[in-house]
């Protein structure tokens, strides 16, 4: 076959619900008024783009009034996810995101004025032409519109529409260098409905434009439906053995659709039955609730409902819509024909509760080869940073191992942690432990497995939980299980553990092919991870919980049958998320896992902290959290980590920002953790910007251990900042209720049974505040604070006391006797409206700190 090229093909834009880690920051206001932006990048989910790249800045087109990018080259049929980055902050809302008809050059544009306006246009112009005509069986409805599937857009059936010429006719013209082959096939937008044809076609593109005819002879399967959405609409969200369980569909559709039904099992089997027959499960019918028309025929909506199970029930079930009338049937969400191709869709019948000691965990984050190296024996793949310089040793090992972990336990016992996070030792190429080869094996350069028992074993003597950082979505590409499905094709075992293509092609995580991604809907590889994997490291090495590493990756139905996994073994083991999504999306875990990163957190506070901005977001990211997750749910808040620059790099080293934001985190509801480093003062030594690749190896830098390169200021108010909140188990588990928020101060309280606390936080210049206009009381007796900082009491005076709060200060108060917040007016403090109240509620300091000059940092 000739060399393939580069030809156009009609794009078909699509839209996605990711959302990467942006979920509560501030974001820029265009105006032409003001000259709008200084600068606009682009960034995206698909190589050569980045989530955190800075290699693809637009200009500014004045002629069309947008930015555009250079052009960028991209493989062909793959979703890109992208957003744009102006003037340092990221846009609002989804990803944006289309599908690339064709492996080939693309110019993104960026429209101020209308941000969320999908524009990515070809960039290369052909001398030749192909046009393809096609007429269709008889039965091909006249609703589907055929697609041409080629070795151009990797096979993708859903990308490249034909266009309708006549009943049973369909058209379509491509271009493409003169002399070059198409090899294609036809389709009904989605694999499942190809034409019934051994052989791929093929064709050439001429310069005078090459006219081919193909008639289709039969489909392998005929859609019901346009599309069956259910995505995991049920009812109540996290159900107990009380609740009957409602099933909603969604069917956009042309025809009549008459009919549904739900396949279930409470025994971990997968359901599977077709037009209300059970095969295997049980069956239970859908009504049609609901018939609206719309632009494109019509919207059903279905329910169904499966009743009450028992406690610690994995239910998984499936849904088909069909028309009395007809043949056949369609599943959810995969528009299958068949239940063996459906997506599985699960829940778990529990009380939902996560483990009590998880909600007062102080969480220290080890990044285990930049710690400490307590072992030089076992330095086998260790570079040496005066040989190859910092910048090279940080891609590699660097010695950091389980020993040193356990020569510093004193240190974090001193700290004040009672949890420990490591990340992955499992046997790898690389220091950062998630490309893993054997997932029941600790590479060699880490230490042991005994070893390792030890330092669970002492960690446990000094009453701290271990979590382990588990990677169930992929393996490494050097994994003998992948290799085996390499090499034999589907006579491997191992072949159904990943997911292989038809051009040899296999899904991988990110498009990372060193990372294949384990099939975990396969059976035999959920029992592997399932019966093997997880209860060694549980069992055998005696850890006390899991970081998920990229939980978006497996599916829900795996979720339900690790939970219940893990909790017949002991449900007192934590298990916690990484959810780099909005917070719907995170909270959709819930009931599954009990808990998650919570990056909104992240977000927020590097932009209001280290970014200057508003206290406001501070207030909607908690209100926002309190109103979407689970009271079980627990959110793990953090400043950095592994995949993000550090805070205090973000803040230009001020570490006035860094105990500000410290201090607020362990103040609000949340577990909060702590990346080894930050509590010493740990940077970066460069900017992650300035580096195209391996930019997060600046985020990884070794733990300075020698006292002259810490900042001892810094532990210290780590050191006092736990102890409050091992001290008050308000600030662990109490209710929060927000006084007042403006631009630069947020107060609240946080009160359980055992105590009242007052909360104050302020980024900017000196305040007093009048603690009675604050409640919104004419005047207040018999009210105490006492400073649980500096144990100064203060008691009221002319029916008030006065707060005193010093620049970039913090304070924190025990409240006795009787403090109550009076009735709130429209537009009133406390409210989220970040209107500040008449002084002398502030009294007489109005003029903000100048703020250092940004250099430049994300």
């Amino acid at each position: 076959m000739k060399r393939l090229s580069l030809l156009v093909l009609s794009l078909l834009l699509l839209l996605s619900t990711f959302m990467p880690t942006f979920a509560q920051p501030s974001y820029a206001q265009w105006s032409g008024d003001d000259g709008g932006y200084e600068s606009v990048l682009l960034r995206g989910s698909v190589d050569p783009l980045k989530w955190d790249g800075n290699d693809h800045p637009l200009l500014l087109n004045e002629e069309e009034d947008a930015w555009v990018s250079e052009p960028i080259n991209l493989p062909g049929g793959q979703k890109v996810e992208y957003k744009f980055v102006y003037d340092g902050e990221w846009m609002s809302g989804e990803n944006l995101a289309f599908t690339t008809p064709q492996a080939g050059a693309y110019q993104f544009v960026f429209h101020p004025e209308d941000e969320r306006h999908v524009d990515v246009r070809p960039a290369t112009e052909y001398d030749g032409e192909l046009t393809l005509q096609l007429e269709v069986p008889e039965e091909t409805p006249d609703w589907v519109v055929p697609t041409v599937a080629s070795n151009m857009n990797n096979f993708n059936y859903s990308v490249t529409r034909m266009n309708k010429d006549e009943e049973g006719l369909y058209s379509i013209t491509l271009k493409g260098p003169a002399g070059d082959e198409l090899e294609y096939r036809y389709g009904l937008g989605d694999a499942k409905y190809q034409e019934t044809r051994e052989e791929h076609r093929t064709a050439d593109f001429t310069e005078i434009g090459n006219v081919v005819e193909d008639t289709v002879e039969g489909w392998t399967g005929i859609p019901i439906a346009s599309n069956v959405s259910h995505n995991f609409n049920h009812s109540p969200f996290v159900p107990s053995e009380n609740d009957d369980v409602t099933i909603t569909v969604e069917v956009e559709h042309y025809g009549p659709i008459t009919d549904g039904a739900i396949y279930f099992t409470t025994d971990g089997a997968s359901p599977e039955g077709a037009r209300g027959e059970a095969q295997v499960g049980q069956a239970v019918e859908m009504s049609v609730v609901s018939t609206d028309e719309s632009s494109n025929g019509y919207v059903s909506i279905l329910e169904g409902t499966i009743p009450a199970q028992a406690n610690e029930t994995p239910v998984k079930y499936k849904v088909d819509v069909w028309d009395q009338e007809e043949k056949g049937s369609q599943f959810a969400d995969t528009n299958s024909l068949d239940a063996s191709g459906a997506t599985e869709f699960a829940y778990y019948v529990d009380e939902f509760t996560s483990p009590d000691w998880a909600k007062d965990a102080v969480i220290y984050h080890i990044f285990v080869d930049r710690f400490k190296d307590g072992n030089v024996d076992n330095n086998y793949d260790t570079v040496d940073v005066d040989e190859v310089s910092i910048e090279e040793a940080l891609k590699d090992w660097m010695g950091g191992d389980l020993e040193g972990i356990i020569e510093k336990l004193d240190y974090l016992d001193d700290l004040g942690i009672n949890t420990l996070y490591l990340s992955p030792v499992f046997e790898g190429p690389y220091s950062h432990g998630y490309h893993p080869i054997d997932f029941l094996d600790i590479d060699k350069n880490f230490g042991t497995i005994e070893v390792l028992k030890e330092l669970i074993e002492k960690a446990h003597d000094r009453d701290m939980k271990v979590i382990y950082d588990m990677v169930p979505n992929h393996s490494s590409d050097e994994s003998p299980f992948f290799q085996d499905a390499l090499d034999n094709g589907k006579e491997s075992p191992y072949y159904d553990w990943y997911t292989f293509y038809e051009d040899g092609s296999y899904e991988t995580f990110y498009g990372v092919e060193s990372l294949p991604q384990l099939n975990n809907d396969n059976q035999e590889t959920r029992d592997y991870m399932l019966e093997e994997v997880i209860p060694f490291w549980l069992e055998e090495v005696n850890f006390d919980g899991y970081r998920l590493d990229y939980a978006k990756g497996p599916s829900y139905s795996f979720w339900v049958d690790f939970r219940h996994a893990v909790k017949q073994l002991d449900e007192d083991y934590y298990i916690f998320g990484e959810i780099w999504d909005n917070c719907e999306k995170i909270n959709s875990y819930s009931g599954k896992l009990d808990g998650a990163l919570d990056f909104g957190f992240h977000d927020t506070f590097k932009s209001t902290f280290a970014n200057d901005g508003s206290m406001q977001s501070v207030s909607n990211l908690v209100k926002e959290n309190a109103a979407t997750y689970h009271p079980e749910y627990i959110m793990s808040s953090f400043l950095d980590n592994h995949d993000v620059p550090r805070f205090l790099y973000e803040a230009e080293n001020d570490t006035n920002k860094l105990k500000l934001a410290s201090f607020t985190q362990f103040m609000l509801p949340g577990s909060p953790m702590i990346y080894y480093g930050t509590e010493v003062g740990l940077s970066q030594s460069a900017n992650h910007n300035d580096y195209s690749d391996w930019k997060d190896r600046w985020y990884r830098e070794m733990m300075p251990w020698d006292k002259q390169d810490q900042d001892l200021d810094v532990f210290a108010h780590y050191q006092e900042i736990i102890a409050l909140r091992d001290k008050y188990s308000a600030l662990r588990t109490g209710t929060f209720e927000e006084i007042y928020v403006d631009e630069d101060v947020l107060v609240f309280e946080r009160e359980d049974n055992d105590s009242r606390l007052l909360v104050v936080v302020n980024k900017g210049v000196e305040q007093t505040f009048d603690l009675a206009e604050l409640y919104q009381q004419d005047r207040l007796t018999n009210v105490r604070l006492e400073n649980a900082l500096t144990q100064e009491k203060k008691t009221t005076k002319k029916g008030t006391i006065e707060i005193t709060t010093e620049a970039q200060g913090f304070q924190l108060f025990e409240v006795s006797g009787n403090l109550v917040k009076g009735e709130e007016e429209e537009e009133s403090v406390g409210r989220g409206n970040g209107k500040a109240p008449e002084t002398p509620v502030r009294k007489g300091h109005d003029k903000k700190l100048e703020s250092p000059v940004r250099n430049g940092h994300e």
